[in-house]
């Protein structure tokens, strides 16, 4: 019992060194990445009215959706239209994903400031390879239909007066899964992510329908590009779209490409230590110490079954430590992701398994053979080490891992289940086989007079938990017993 108090009170002074740690940023999920006051926003603003272009700002955020392991595009548009009635019932707006036309995924504003129509979002894509041709028009309400990507507008567009009485558009609408479109896809961690925008001054819009028609746009001043920094635009908090911002043209964003260096290791970490520290003891926990427990229990030593269990215990502490920040950064919303519900479920059958590994231990000792709670503990132990390996698999994928990297994992997940389940085999095996030989042994000289002493050895032994009680019997028998 001394041993089990002293690794609780070294997990709990572990616990609290790296609260005290995480207390620092009261933003689990990276509150410091902005330094400098910048908002986390990419806003780019074109005012190309003098040359016959647009005049326009759009404003971005990247939110990062836990239930769909995809990053959401929250947008805001302001487009602004001339005094004239004429011009400004006319033409159309286009902001897209990458530097040209093909693969890129559009979002289309039009409207009719005159007649208060509008101004409504369409969303449009180009296939890769397609090059300079008409935008299809994407599925209204079945992301299935757009490569997982669905585009809904935000509210009502609104009109509003400008100066010299112009027209002000604005439009607000979500990307939902951006970052799943096949062609040129939003990255969430990119700081010089290619944008392209178009438009077209005197195409008619009406009756401004989610799939109306659309010529192409004209002159050299209807279309250009511009970059944005969408890793300093990312947020694990967003409320909605972001409003533009008056008086700032561009924000994590430029006309030309964004050259950033990128932070070190240590700055990701202080960036977002709860996550950080979450993975690290997830991973010792789950990926070393509960299957070295179970190497421990099958590794035939007569001290298994202690080193199992301390090895068992020490990962429970890892696993409070993980869980413990893991509820710290769901703020409120602790079923918000398969992830989180499978760690939660992971977590609280811990208990039970341990409940149920003591219980076995003592019945053991008492009958010396096995009972279905022991087959229980054994099943459920498979269970949570498979919950647990899954559940690193999908938090490395909310956590934003790199393909390589997510790939590296599910081999090392796959090679541990393999040698496991061979250590578990060849256990058993030898277990067998050493029954046989000590069965065999004892018929020959097992007498009516001996039968009672013997009972034991018809009952299935434990595979290695009382290697040292079995041979403190074994020396009480006589010496033929021993060939």
């Amino acid at each position: 019992m001394s041993q089990m108090q002293r690794l609780w009170q070294l997990a709990l002074a572990g616990a609290a060194a790296l609260c005290s740690s995480v207390a620092a940023n009261p933003d689990p999920h990276g509150g410091h990445a902005h330094h400098d006051k910048t908002p986390a926003i990419a806003q780019f603003c074109v005012d190309g009215w003098a040359d016959h272009g647009p005049r326009f700002c759009v404003a971005a955020n990247m939110y990062h959706n836990h239930s769909t392991a995809a990053h959401d595009m929250l947008v805001t548009v302001e487009v602004s239209r001339p005094a004239n009635d004429t011009l400004a019932s006319a033409g159309w707006l286009a902001i897209g994903s990458g530097a040209v036309m093909s693969g890129s995924l559009m979002f289309l504003i039009y409207g009719d400031p005159v007649t208060n129509k509008g101004p409504v979002v369409s969303a449009r894509g180009v296939e890769l390879a397609h090059g300079h041709e008409q935008p299809a028009v994407l599925s209204q309400d079945d992301p299935s239909q757009n490569s997982g990507v669905l585009v809904q507008q935000i509210g009502a567009g609104e009109w509003k007066t400008g100066e010299d009485g112009t027209h002000l558009g604005v439009a607000q609408f979500a990307c939902y899964s951006c970052t799943k479109w096949l062609g040129h896809a939003v990255d969430a961690e990119e700081t010089s992510q290619a944008m392209i925008w178009a438009f077209n001054e005197f195409e008619d819009m009406a009756p401004y329908a989610w799939d109306q028609p659309l010529r192409k746009h004209v002159g050299v001043n209807g279309w250009g590009n511009f970059y944005a920094n969408l890793q300093a635009a990312s947020t694990h908090h967003a409320t909605g779209p972001p409003a533009v911002l008056k008086h700032q043209n561009n924000i994590n964003a430029s006309a030309s490409r964004i050259l950033i260096k990128k932070p070190s290791f240590f700055q990701r970490i202080r960036a977002r230590p709860a996550a950080y520290i979450h993975a690290f003891v997830m991973l010792i926990a789950f990926l070393a110490l509960f299957p070295l427990g179970v190497v421990g229990i099958r590794s035939g030593l007569d001290k298994a079954f202690k080193y199992h269990w301390m090895i068992q215990a020490g990962a429970m502490c890892f696993a409070a430590v993980g869980a413990a920040l893991g509820i710290y950064m769901s703020r409120g919303d602790l079923f918000g992701s398969a992830h989180q519900v499978i760690g939660l479920a992971v977590f609280a059958l811990l208990f039970v398994q341990a409940a149920s590994g003591w219980w076995h231990h003592v019945q053991f000792v008492k009958i010396r053979r096995r009972t279905w709670v022991s087959y229980g503990h054994m099943s459920l132990g498979w269970g949570i080490l498979l919950g647990g390996w899954t559940n690193a698999i999908t938090g490395s994928i909310l956590f934003g891992l790199a393909r390589l990297g997510l790939y590296g994992l599910v081999a090392l997940v796959a090679t541990e289940l393999m040698v496991l389940v061979a250590i578990v085999y060849i256990a058993k095996r030898k277990r067998q086989q050493d029954e046989v030989k000590l069965k065999t042994a004892a018929t020959d000289w097992r007498g009516e007079d001996n039968e009672d002493y013997f009972a034991l050895d018809d009952a299935e032994s434990e595979d290695d938990e009382d290697a040292s009680s079995r041979k403190s019997d074994e020396k009480l028998r006589p010496a033929k017993y021993h060939t």
